[in-house]
């Protein structure tokens, strides 16, 4: 890279240096020796050993995050004295986040976002009216007084212990439920969308979205992809296989080069291969501590450039990393037509935690409702109050586990024709006694009801049922209900930038008679917070011989605020909120369907796993296909294919500069050749394009937002259920978005 400095801009005083010019100079001398660009770590490694002093200005402590950001702005102009471009990790640090950001899980800082805890009570609403959403015709039934009252005894039948453990459902709930399907009926008429699971956040499906020939279309552009790959680089006997793989050629510190001066586009990225500075690491991950682990200091996912228009129409820009922009012209035209139709419910999704935030039961009023006054009347209520004989009674009635016993016993209760337990609970049972209840385990069966309760809380349970608040008043839930006026055709995201950026991935899980079994997926988000990714559209577009699917969803929850409940102990939690504290702060809130008909739409603050399922047929293999649409925040834009041009060798080959190079250096001696080869920055050929995309995926298993919260901080405003990003500055927001609007340029 060009390290030669600008005297024009580099030389003059640095007026954002709130010091002494000698400890200015010091500062300088610092900086030009540094091999890499700095972060807000080694700024306050430096302050504390040079100017210590410095640490506490006027008003108190200076602003230590816009001294670094200011500092990496003229470490750029020394490195890319031409840059005019400036996103994370180039022009800023990598950990750059500012005022306007979609609230995330976490931050490098700890918790950022988190959610009031909803009852059971709350959960087996959602759960009734995510199963009927996926009926057919079940939007017109709803209006049937007749139909409506059927399911309303029906739901209140069901014994819904079988779904959470102490569950109830109180003709209350059940009124505001079928209020509450009328007006998604209302919603999914106009729109084709529903929102799911809606609460301090939303999921959205369709089941009308995606034309049956669309997803004809893009099952040909994948076969014509699958063709065109070489027997070698084929994947082969592999149960998961990405076609479209963002962990394949991204973004590598130290090798990719980006542009610093200008924009590329579908039109001249072939001609940019090889030109640009290559990137800097962003900093030292052997130097940083374990706040560091939501960042990936190696690499970074590289999103295309999407352009929306005033009447919301959006065009691919940039090339999709991965999908040649010339072999696979059709294919882009086909995902692109997929990202027009996720738009407008990828905003809604955005704009829910802001707008269309609520709870249908109020969280937080809970008292007991004691039925034994006379053995609690002089002591507070506990089950430490069970009289002896009642005790021992409890105890002869408590079965005895046998060797042969079904650790699942399936019941008949249905909802409206569909089984109330998830059809995986079978396996996760097997699943705990295989593991013997580790935690990898438990983290996900942890709404499994156990066969045995303890005789203490069994009979506190019976003799001190908890007293809730009921339902909100259906007009108060019709005002704060997501509305199909509400869903927008245009000015999507707050219109921050008419330039989105997509992470688009081509992912599809291969069964065979060998291995008929797909077990869960793992808790996890989208990406690190090195991509911003802020939701999520899952198109699965092609499924065989499969059982259903699903996608399970949870969020962090405002514990906390659970401690301040007079008397909540952890029983008392279990009862009401489906959850213990050993879960670490983490509420499983529901599920959905994932299949050809069923396109989801789901928020990146929500944690996530694919459920398990198997093939019908054993004798003959099978498969699910998905396309992923991957929405990078559109108020912190990072780099992008638009910057960093194709890094795969065989589209090299496509380069005017790049053939004509290599003419010349194949009429040179062999060892002139050798010599050339050891010191010119050649493309990334198949081999190596596989060590990286394996390295990038080990490096970010050990990355990620860790399984414990319990001693992270939490916000203050418990009052309003979630947090939102914290500010950085105007200014920065400010220089970023003029940042971002010179690619347009």
């Amino acid at each position: 890279m060009d390290r030669t400095s600008s005297e024009n801009n580099y030389e003059k005083s640095l007026e954002w240096f709130p010091g002494t010019a000698q400890q200015e100079k010091q500062f300088r001398e610092w900086i030009e020796a540094a091999d890499e660009p700095l972060c807000l770590d080694d700024i306050e490694e430096w302050l504390e050993a040079n100017a210590n002093d410095l640490l506490e200005g006027e008003n108190g402590c200076i602003d230590i995050e816009k001294l670094s950001n200011d500092m990496s702005r003229d470490f750029q102009m020394r490195v890319s004295p031409t840059a005019i471009i400036r996103l994370p990790g180039y022009g800023y640090p990598l950990d750059f986040m500012y005022t306007g950001f979609y609230p995330v899980i976490s931050t490098y800082e700890g918790i950022r976002w988190y959610t009031t805890a909803l009852l059971s009570r709350e959960l087996c609403m959602m759960k009734a009216v995510e199963e009927i959403t996926n009926m057919p015709g079940w939007c017109d039934d709803v209006r049937h007084a007749h139909i409506a009252d059927k399911w309303k005894k029906e739901i209140l039948g069901l014994d819904w212990g079988n779904y959470l453990s102490y569950a109830d459902f109180t003709p209350s709930m059940a009124d505001l439920c079928i209020d509450e399907l009328k007006l998604k009926a209302d919603m999914y008429e106009k729109t084709g969308l529903i929102p799911v699971l809606d609460s301090a956040a939303c999921v959205v499906k369709s089941d009308k979205l995606v034309p049956d020939a669309l997803k004809q279309e893009l099952s040909l552009g994948r076969q014509k992809l699958f063709e065109s790959m070489s027997d070698g680089d084929r994947p082969r006997g592999e149960v998961t296989i990405d076609l479209i793989d963002p962990s394949t050629c991204p973004l590598m510190y130290h090798r990719s080069r980006i542009l610093p001066d200008r924009c590329i586009d579908l039109t001249d990225c072939l001609e940019a291969c090889g030109q640009g500075d290559i990137l800097l690491t962003p900093w030292d991950p052997k130097k940083r501590g374990k706040r560091y682990n939501l960042i990936d200091a190696s690499c970074q996912w590289l999103p295309c450039d999407v352009i929306v228009d005033e009447t919301g129409k959006a065009e691919i820009n940039s090339y999709i990393n991965n999908l040649h922009p010339i072999e696979h012209a059709d294919m882009y035209t086909t995902i692109e037509k997929f990202i027009n139709l996720a738009l407008p419910a990828l905003d809604v999704v955005y704009r829910c935690p802001f707008e269309f935030s609520h709870q249908r039961i109020d969280s937080h009023d809970i008292s007991y409702d004691c039925k034994v006054p006379e053995i609690c009347a002089d002591k507070e209520c506990s089950c430490l109050n069970i009289p002896a004989e009642t005790l021992e009674e409890y105890k002869m009635e408590r079965p005895h586990k046998e060797e042969s016993e079904s650790p699942y016993e399936d019941k008949d209760d249905r909802l409206l024709n569909l089984k109330l337990e998830s059809n995986e609970t079978q396996v996760k049972h097997l699943l705990r006694k295989w593991l013997n209840e580790v935690n990898e385990g438990n983290d996900w069966c942890r709404h499994i009801p156990e066969n045995h309760v303890d005789p203490l809380d069994k009979w506190f349970n019976e003799t001190h049922p908890l007293r809730f608040s009921e339902p909100i008043s259906t007009r108060w839930y019709h005002e704060a209900h997501l509305k199909a006026s509400d869903v927008r055709s245009s000015g999507f995201f707050s219109q921050k930038s008419n330039r989105l950026q997509i992470v688009v991935r081509l992912t599809e899980i291969h069964l065979t008679p060998e291995n008929p079994e797909y077990l869960c997926d793992s808790w996890e988000t989208d990406g690190l917070l090195n991509e911003h990714i802020v939701s999520t559209a899952l198109f699965c577009y092609d499924s065989d011989n499969v059982t259903d699917g699903y996608m399970y969803f949870d969020t962090v929850i405002d514990w906390p605020s659970l401690d301040r409940i007079q008397r909540l102990d952890v029983f008392d939690a279990e009862r009401a909120y489906a959850f213990q504290p050993s879960e670490k702060e983490l509420q499983t809130i529901g599920r959905v369907p994932i299949n050809t008909t069923m396109a989801v739409f789901y928020p990146n603050i929500y944690r996530h796993h694919r459920g398990s399922f198997s093939l019908v047929d054993r004798s003959r293999p099978g498969h699910r296909k998905m396309l992923m649409l991957h929405l990078v925040d559109p108020a912190i834009p990072i780099i992008s294919t638009s910057n960093v041009p194709p890094q795969q060798f065989h589209w090299w080959t496509e380069c005017k500069a790049h053939n004509e190079g290599l003419q010349i250096v194949e009429r040179l001696p062999p060892e002139l050749q050798a010599m050339v080869s050891s010191h010119v920055d050649f493309p990334v050929d198949n081999e190596k394009a596989k060590e990286i995309r394996n390295d990038c995926r080990v490096n970010r298993e050990t990355l990620g937002y860790p399984p414990s919260y319990e001693k992270w901080s939490y916000g203050t405003d418990s009052d309003s259920g979630s947090q939102h990003g914290e500010s950085q500055g105007d200014e920065s927001q400010d220089e970023l978005s003029d940042s971002y609007e010179s690619n347009d340029e």
